[in-house]
């Protein structure tokens, strides 16, 4: 009887307890501005959020973005700043964000997977 419990107790829980899964979100828009700070943190304010959102950090790794991919994304993100080109940034994995516009300000932004600019 204990073996049964055992095994069927672990299946009945999982049944009951939801399970979060992190969503993934691409978004699209333009860029009214890019900040770096001088602490190497890079921001954007794009038109699908309606606060400044940290892409990464230029001298330290942030989120797991490596330095020579955030020296990038500032790069791309300049330049569809001053082109006025559409910024593409895929979200792998967001904590609580379902919506582009839900996306939390600041660093409390989940870091890009990557950007594009068409």
């Amino acid at each position: 009887m204990r073996s049964l419990i055992r095994h069927i107790l672990p299946l009945l829980a999982s049944l009951v307890v939801p399970t979060l899964q992190a969503a993934t979100l691409t978004c699209s828009g333009t860029v009214t501005s890019v900040t770096a700070y001088a602490d190497g943190s890079i921001f954007v304010k794009p038109s699908w959020n309606y606060n400044a959102l940290q892409l990464c950090n230029a001298t330290t790794v942030w989120k797991s973005v490596p330095l020579e991919s955030c020296k990038r994304w500032h790069a791309q993100a300049l330049l569809a700043r001053s082109t006025r080109e559409t910024m593409v940034v895929y979200y792998p994995s967001t904590a609580t964000a379902t919506t582009c516009v839900a996306i939390p300000a600041g660093s409390g932004a989940d870091a890009p997977g990557y950007l594009s600019n068409q």
